[in-house]
């Protein structure tokens, strides 16, 4: 019997094994497809997420940088020629409310939204009046050879340069900003640009100066600022809240007294003069609300009233709140001012909020000697 040798023989049993072969590398490429397919949206979603995070935090630093820069400097006053020294002991250089020439808050206004500062830079232009004003509209004669002043400059005043003039007197003394409308080098004059709200007089110390007003705008949530003349700019957009608060010493005779014998909102006379605030009582300073910082009593001549408390501000505490731009990574609830699309917790940035407490370094409590 002749055995002839299997040839090309395709047992059904291997061809079994080979189909499972297959249908088992489909399923572990279908689950490792899956796997790369999830880590691919997982890392576009991160990214994504630390994007918008990464955006929060920026424009929260540029926010709180902007203010506390300007809240530092605030109450800086003319550093060459006399009298020189803080602007506190004239008026107050931090305000709650808009200050400047279009749409400022009337006197004696509070808004916890908003904060006006005022102060004189060290490269700032400075001097003092040599004659009385005849006008409030006058020309405004001025020391052009005072320490500092270039020649045949009028002291480097410019037209259209924020002016601040003021009577050094002592705290709820006259004082103004204008904008001077023409300079004459050759006869060292300002002519403001409108007349003032009265003349002042020889003595009287004039200086350039940088007015500011953060606010917020809260139907366009945005952080704002006014330069006090010509301009509102937004500087941050998705601003949710903003909120100011002030601490002032307790001590009624922390304000700047007047001489003996005289007298001024903050003092009445008296050798020496008696303070007339009210005593918070302790050292540290403590909180100054609306009412304390409205209720009186008002220094300075009308239009440019405040509050004798004003003067007694150490410290300001800014609350700033901001949310992520694009509602797909808001969600709903406490964490969000505004709500968002977002239904994934892995796909939300919550709002981020900040409270920093400044303290003016022009604005420091006088030494008290015994």
């Amino acid at each position: 019997m002749n055995e002839q040798p299997l040839r090309n023989c395709v047992c059904a049993g291997e061809g079994g094994y080979g189909l499972l072969e297959m249908l088992m590398a489909t399923a572990i490429s279908g689950i490792l497809l899956g796997v790369l397919l999830q880590f691919a949206v997982s890392a576009h979603t991160s990214a994504g997420v630390q994007g918008e995070t990464a955006d929060l935090q920026q424009r929260l630093r540029v926010a709180v940088e902007a203010i506390r820069h300007d809240i530092i400097l605030a109450g800086a006053g003319p550093t060459r020629g006399q009298p020189r020294g803080p602007l506190s002991r004239i008026f107050p250089p931090i305000v709650p409310a808009r200050i400047g020439s279009t749409a400022a808050d009337p006197e004696l206004s509070f808004h916890s939204d908003r904060v006006g500062i005022i102060y004189v830079p060290d490269n700032a232009a400075q001097t003092r009046v040599v004659s009385d004003m005849p006008s409030p509209g006058s020309p405004i004669v001025i020391d052009g050879a005072a320490a500092g002043c270039r020649p045949s400059s009028a002291c480097g005043f410019t037209p259209g340069a924020d002016v601040l003039i003021y009577e050094p007197t002592g705290a709820g003394g006259a004082h103004e900003v204008f904008s001077a409308g023409a300079v004459d080098t050759a006869a060292n004059m300002l002519t403001p640009a409108a007349p003032l709200s009265r003349p002042y007089s020889s003595g009287a110390r004039v200086a350039g100066v940088v007015r500011r007003t953060y606010y917020l705008d809260a139907a366009g949530k945005r952080l704002m600022v006014y330069d006090g003349a010509r301009s509102d700019v937004p500087l941050v957009d998705h601003v949710v809240d903003l909120r100011f608060t002030y601490y002032g010493d307790p001590r009624p005779d922390s304000v700047d007294p007047p001489p003996d014998g005289a007298s001024n909102c903050a003092y009445a006379a008296g050798s020496p003069p008696v303070p007339v605030l009210t005593n918070l009582g302790g050292a540290a300073p403590k909180l100054m609300t609306a009412s304390l910082l409205t209720d009186g009593p008002a220094c300075g001549p009308s239009p440019h009233r405040f509050d004798a408390d004003l003067l007694r501000i150490r410290r300001v505490s800014v609350a700033i709140r901001l949310e992520a731009e694009s509602p797909e990574f808001r969600g709903r609830g406490g964490p969000f001012t505004t709500a968002g699309i977002s239904r994934a917790s892995a796909r939300r940035v919550a709002d981020l909020q900040t409270i920093v407490d400044i303290a003016p370094r022009n604005m420091a409590s006088p030494i008290i000697l015994p």
